[in-house]
């Protein structure tokens, strides 16, 4: 069945794959094309739906075969069009029917999964056995799966992925690490030779189509301890967050802007229940789950609603005496910074229910979208400085259009990470309901088809990206959007395009991802 204008064999993938599993039509096309802000991209010719390595391989060589273009999909939550096709012809692969925890060996530490599975269902699968991934997954990770971070790129975790099994553009299979030597059953090592494991990280999709990644796994630390401090400013805050990384005790910094601490207050009825249920059951013992759902239940609303900037960590120990020590010094450096003390509800809450797509719009229903960078410990006032400039320079413009913008800020080794977001009201399309809960679409302000201030919103992104370019910012999920090429010595981005090259002489895989046009 030859159907369409670029001569495509659509009844190769029916055969292989079930037609239940291709799609074709317009509809569902249309949302598989979208990210978080990208909505004017071609449709794919079709997306299929794969549920083995083997169906990935078979099904790349009938694209390869037929000279169309792939995308990978994931969890579909990019806001770089990581995924989203620039070229007609292209068959994208959502790889969600992928999805299995294989194999956990906690005699080795580790465990492999296939790329679909997401970061919610292996931590719910370790967490009986005491463990837990060693490495910290997106808080999207209810939807976002382990093969899409590990091509976007988590900021400072990338170093707990030991292997990975890889289609190629040609439908070649490969594997990484100490699995890709043939004496050795076990994927317990990484660093098997030339470091081919990290080459294929953080590539986008660009050089090949990962189908199972195996990562570390560790124990889950008997002792916990929890702080929460107010900020009058950015700046006070960031070089508190910087001293308390050198110090090296600290397993989550989080610090949010007063918008965002306001509406950390506004959860709706189920899902402060939800929460709730959680940390009752992430406690040792019924009376103090009990006592700290109580705290999260009524101390948020009173620390957060008037709160400038709020400052959340977490430190783990051997044991809770461990813990604590430790956490005395992070105190301290909070005090030095003129940090206020309060409730350290936001960090329970997020100890016992990581993942969450709450942030996904904002909380009348409006359109979100963020930009970010990553930046040394040692410039945060500089950069608060210049940021703050271009949001002040930007003051009557962002009023005009009824744009707000908000902050987070994260530490996760020896970098800074600031996200500025900004939220508008915009329609809310089947890309973004089929996230939620049914019983939050009638919630949400339903707002018209809004292209000039959107189109402003993506301006004002990419300026405020720019910026962080010429500031010498690095940047996760690079995708289509970020300057990637720009940055790099010209004979660096020249031994990777000629590694492109060499794996994918056409550019079937993700065209425009990287710079690669």
């Amino acid at each position: 069945m030859n159907s369409n204008k670029y001569n495509i064999n659509i009844k190769e993938f029916e055969e292989l794959l079930g037609k239940d599993n291709v799609l074709i039509d317009e509809k569902d096309l249309a949302i598989f094309s979208r990210d978080i802000i990208e909505w004017e991209a071609p449709l794919p010719l079709l997306v299929i739906k794969p549920a083995t390595t083997s169906e990935v391989s078979k099904s790349v060589q009938i694209a390869f075969k037929q000279k169309i273009h792939i995308a990978p999909r994931g969890g579909g939550l990019s806001y770089t069009k990581g995924y989203v096709p620039n070229k007609k012809n292209t068959v994208m692969i959502d790889l969600k029917r992928l999805d299995k925890v294989l194999d956990i060996n906690r005699e080795d530490l580790y465990v492999t999964v296939e790329a679909g599975c997401t970061w919610k269902n292996l931590t719910d699968t370790l967490k009986p056995l005491n463990m837990r991934p060693a490495m910290t997954g997106p808080i999207s990770g209810i939807h976002s799966t382990i093969g899409g971070g590990a091509s976007q790129n988590i900021p400072g975790s990338m170093d707990a992925i030991l292997g990975m099994e890889i289609v190629l553009a040609d439908g070649r299979v490969i594997f990484t690490g100490s699995s890709s030597c043939i004496r050795s059953n076990s994927p317990f090592y990484r660093n098997y030779g030339p470091d081919l494991t990290g080459i294929f990280l953080g590539d986008t999709g660009s050089y090949g189509i990962k189908t199972k990644i195996t990562l570390r796994i560790e124990r889950i630390p008997e002792g916990v301890s929890f702080a929460s401090y107010s900020f009058t400013n950015l700046k006070n805050m960031a070089r508190a967050m910087a001293e308390v990384a050198r110090l090296g005790v600290a397993s989550k910094t989080f610090g949010m802007d007063p918008l965002k601490n306001r509406n950390s207050t506004k959860i709706d009825f189920d899902e402060g229940i939800d929460t709730l249920k959680e940390v009752v059951k992430n406690n040792s013992s019924v009376i103090s789950g009990l006592k700290n759902a109580f705290k999260v239940a009524t101390a948020t609303k009173k620390n957060l609603e008037y709160t400038p900037w709020s400052l959340h960590l977490t430190v783990e120990g051997f044991d809770q005496g461990s813990s604590e020590k430790a956490m005395n010094s992070v105190l301290s450096i909070c005090e030095k910074y003129n940090g206020t003390q309060i409730e350290a509800t936001i960090p329970l809450a997020l100890r016992a229910r990581p993942y969450s797509i709450r942030g996904f719009l904002g909380i009348q229903g409006e359109r979100w979208v963020p930009v970010h960078a990553l930046f040394p410990l040692s410039r945060t006032d500089e950069v608060v400085d210049k940021v703050e400039g271009f949001f002040s320079s930007n003051k009557k413009r962002l009023e005009e259009f009824e744009i707000t913008h908000s902050f987070i800020s994260s530490i996760n080794g020896s970098f800074w990470l600031l996200e500025p977001m900004f939220y508008w009201f915009d329609e809310v399309s089947e890309y973004h309901l089929q996230y939620l809960e049914k019983h939050k679409h009638k919630k949400l302000a339903r707002s018209k088809k809004n292209l000039a201030t959107r189109n402003e919103v993506i301006a004002l992104r990419k300026e405020l990206s720019n910026l962080f370019f010429e500031l010498g910012s690095i940047n996760a999920q690079i995708g289509k959007f970020y300057n990637f090429a720009e940055s790099l010595h010209p004979e660096t981005y020249k031994v990777l395009t000629e590694f492109k090259k060499t794996l994918d002489p056409q550019n079937l895989l993700n065209p425009g991802n990287l710079g690669w046009k």
